[in-house]
């Protein structure tokens, strides 16, 4: 359902679905039973959705987290994993 929303919305998709970490980098929220999961990801050139770690959410992990959910999204820009190989 929220994977559905987040197509459907885009970056007009907030809280409490969503919500800005850094920059363009953002994370998807909701519950996987008792427990909160957190999917982290960016919206890229043309609108395009690029999911990059999940994660349960603690407040002990969040930092570590949010760091390599930002580290992943720095090695995407780099090598240029934005477009499908046959839109390039």
């Amino acid at each position: 359902m929220h994977l559905d929303l987040l197509e459907q919305r885009g970056v007009h998709l907030g809280e409490p679905y969503t919500r800005q970490l850094d920059g363009k980098l953002r994370e998807l929220r909701f519950y996987c039973g008792a427990e909160r999961v957190r999917v982290t990801y960016w919206i890229a050139t043309g609108r395009r959705i690029i999911m990059l770690t999940v994660f349960p959410k603690t407040r002990m992990r969040e930092f570590a987290e949010v760091e390599r959910a930002r580290q992943a999204m720095k090695r995407c820009q780099a090598e240029g994993h934005t477009l499908d190989e046959e839109e390039q």
